[in-house]
């Protein structure tokens, strides 16, 4: 009976985190990481930051709107962006590292997130647009002509 009794214990301490992240919404669990993962260069708050990461709070309500964009949005996260860009009137020429090692999952949380902050629906990027980006093999340079062709 003792041991069973341990077993249960053991069973309930697994499974209360994760039913604790269930209860969690996509967007939470986005912010979290985009706080690992991003907010070293785009501040916690997505605000940006001069000369060195553009804002993207406020900034991609167009882009989320669209399937290009979410493509385009999904390319970003995945492979990485490099080379001159404009956004919000401000000049950037940096590297963007890509997340292609965070699953297609987690970089779908931090897309819901800021889908949130810019006024759009949640899970404005699907984990599939994540999954096609990822199979088609961009360098951060391609992804920027993305960018430029409009996308």
């Amino acid at each position: 009976m003792k041991r069973s009794l341990s077993r249960l214990a053991l069973c309930l301490a697994c499974v209360a985190p994760a039913s604790i992240a269930l209860a969690q919404s996509l967007a939470d669990q986005g912010k979290a990481l985009f706080g690992t993962h991003c907010a070293a260069c785009h501040n916690a708050d997505a605000s940006g930051i001069a000369g060195v990461a553009p804002p993207l709070a406020g900034a991609l309500r167009e882009r989320l709107a669209t399937p290009a964009g979410q493509a385009y949005l999904a390319n970003v996260l995945t492979h990485g962006l490099a080379g001159p860009i404009q956004s919000q009137g401000q000049s950037f020429n940096g590297v963007m590292p890509g997340f292609a090692t965070l699953p297609d999952a987690s970089l779908a949380a931090v897309l819901s997130w800021l889908a949130v902050s810019n006024g759009a629906p949640e899970q404005a990027v699907s984990t599939d647009t994540l999954a096609r980006a990822r199979a088609e093999r961009k360098t951060p340079g391609a992804v920027r002509k993305l960018r430029e062709a409009g996308q």
